[in-house]
């Protein structure tokens, strides 16, 4: 569709193309992060402060379902992004489909799930008086995994194919669509804790229909059906590779964020609640500087087919030094305003206990938002450029991190959560660097320490 701008960035991009690239990324991370912040005052208000603390305590599990697993959907869209920039029709189709059939299979093992949610919340140390609104919240989480998955997978090959802003202004339309849900179901039908995740369930599904038609239009045809069976066994392990990839990277986390929490819930639900307050601003900054990651999927897919390493390092340096005003921004909001954010957010039914969690855990990881940035976009510039073996490695370091810090929580407390968090990321993030500086050394002889 001529109308629908897809930019080529084999070529050189100028700065103000790159930054309307770059806005929609930021419209839908930011418009995300405020829906998460709704959600979570609205369930502060209208239900309890417990009801907060539940959500905290599923985390770890969650995370496996909303976090784990798509970075396996993460990794087959990296794997796309390369076959658009070939710009061979059949490359792009066996792509396509390989993605899509895998990611059905994980959205298969999702529902599979739902037969002994028990068991694994037991598994979180989740306190046993929320074990029963903790499992119909987290079925309900199960059930609409296969469907936030197709999302994914869709909105990874729309924007492999340059657009960005399709995805985010429908992504903005569900943030309002959602909102309006849980606020519907909680303050209105009196639904319960399994409001948010009906909400995410029926807004996601909506958005896969538009998503899939708009796709079809956008690929005039490149993108044609391909039955599992005629997918070439290449395409099956070159996809799987990818997505494992960041999967495993992604289970390392996970594995670290579930021994993390299940110390945590050890502690009193008041931190259990200022943690998750905090989550929801640390969330966003997250998602603000994860959009560079983002960007750098489909830049260096687009160029990792060519070998053109030196413009690949010119792309990744300028989404750098764009992101250092994002981390003043945050850096400043951290620190100065972070009583007002979390006491906005929890509102007057928090306990000052929980408030003053939230504020502790906002100022100390401060220091580790620009090894963030840098790893989020040197792991995806890896992967793109065929390391598969550097992200379970940052994975493995921040796992490591946490497990460490976790041990600590009987000995100081809920500090050791907030120095686990900074800890990790600037190990995975250091560590990042040096890698990228090795292996664009040894692909171009060229010394890369300026970044």
């Amino acid at each position: 569709m001529k109308r629908f701008r897809q930019l080529d960035f084999t070529q050189r991009v100028g700065n103000r193309e790159l930054r309307w690239f770059l806005f929609p990324f930021f419209l839908s991370a930011g418009f995300q992060c405020i829906y998460a912040m709704v959600n979570t005052a609205v369930i502060s208000r209208y239900l309890s402060q417990d009801a907060v603390a539940l959500i905290g305590a599923c985390s770890g599990c969650v995370s496996i379902i909303n976090a784990t697993f798509p970075a396996f959907i993460s990794g087959f869209g990296v794997r796309i992004s390369r076959c658009i920039g070939s710009g061979r029709p059949e490359e792009i189709k066996q792509g396509f489909w390989s993605a899509i059939y895998m990611t059905l299979s994980i959205g298969g093992l999702c529902l599979s799930f739902t037969l002994f949610p028990e068991i694994i919340l037991y598994l979180a140390n989740v306190p046993e008086i929320m074990i029963s609104d903790a499992a119909a919240y987290f079925r309900v989480i199960l059930l609409g995994a296969w469907i936030l998955y197709l999302k994914l997978i869709l909105i990874s090959t729309i924007q492999g194919m340059g657009n960005s802003t399709v995805p985010a202004v429908l992504s903005m339309a569900g943030v309002v669509v959602q909102t309006f849900l849980v606020v519907f179901l909680i303050a209105g039908l009196r639904v319960g804790i399994i409001a948010p995740a009906l909400a995410m369930l029926v807004n996601n599904l909506w958005q896969v229909l538009v998503l899939a038609w708009f796709l079809g239009m956008l690929s005039g045809g490149r993108i044609s059906f391909v039955s599992p069976f005629g997918i070439q066994r290449a395409h099956y392990l070159d996809t799987l590779a990818n997505g494992c990839s960041k999967g495993l990277m992604f289970i390392f986390l996970s594995t670290g964020s579930f021994f993390m929490q299940r110390m945590e819930n050890l502690l009193p639900t008041s931190m259990l609640a200022g943690d998750t307050y905090t989550d929801q601003y640390t969330s966003l900054f997250t998602e603000l500087l994860s959009v560079y990651g983002t960007a750098a999927i489909v830049i260096v897919g687009q160029n990792a087919g060519r070998g053109d390493y030196r413009m690949i390092h010119d792309y990744v340096g300028r989404l750098y030094r764009r992101s250092l005003p994002i981390f003043l921004l945050i850096a400043v909001l951290s620190f100065a305003f972070a009583p007002v954010l979390i006491q906005g957010l929890a509102g007057d039914g928090a306990s000052l206990e929980a408030i003053q969690a939230g504020i502790l855990q906002m100022r100390i990881i401060i220091i580790s938002y620009p090894f963030l940035t840098a790893l989020v976009m040197l792991r995806y510039s890896l992967q793109s450029m065929g390391d598969y073996r550097a992200m379970p490695l940052f994975g493995f370091i921040e796992m490591s991190v946490n497990i460490a810090m976790a041990q600590m929580i009987p000995r100081i407390g809920y500090p050791a959560v907030c120095l686990g968090l900074a800890l990790s990321r600037i190990g995975a993030g250091s560590a990042a660097i040096l890698r990228y500086r090795y292996f664009m050394r040894r692909k171009t002889n060229t010394d890369f320490s300026h970044f």
